[in-house]
């Protein structure tokens, strides 16, 4: 299937206010990735191989260097690939979200996404222009 190009023209990364799923008592702070007003799992709806419903995720711990991650600079697996979003069992690292960030000169692209090796989004690209990107990124820095 050839994957869809789809031009993304806001980024804004987003603090939630929550708990740990199991125990309500416990702040966990996570951080959003909002793509031209919609949260990134429901721009994977769509994109779902037949029969499957994405997930639901938690995004990164609030505190997380995310302008890092997002510039393809923090921890990848094997594939190279980022943990965008992680099970709510609050482990980023488990049943993660995984994409491929490449940054050019123009451009940032997301692609290869996948939730390890069965489950993939390999025809989904998404591309931003990189100035708005890194204006995104500067916008949470000055937040937090």
């Amino acid at each position: 299937m050839a994957r869809p190009f789809i031009t993304v023209r806001n980024l804004e990364l987003r603090i939630r206010e929550g708990t740990l799923p199991w125990d309500e008592s416990v702040s966990y702070d996570t951080v959003d990735l909002i793509l031209d007003g919609k949260n990134l799992v429901e721009w994977l709806r769509p994109y779902a191989p037949p029969g499957l419903d994405p997930p639901e995720y938690l995004g990164h711990r609030f505190g997380t260097n995310m302008t890092e991650l997002l510039l393809g600079r923090g921890p990848v697996d094997a594939s190279g690939r980022a943990a965008l979003l992680g099970c709510t069992c609050s482990d980023i690292n488990c049943g993660p979200l995984l994409v491929l960030i490449d940054v050019e000169p123009e451009t940032v692209t997301w692609s290869h996404f996948g939730r390890g090796p069965d489950i993939e989004y390999d025809w989904l690209e998404l591309q931003f222009d990189r100035d708005t990107y890194v204006m995104a990124l500067t916008k949470y820095e000055q937040t937090t």
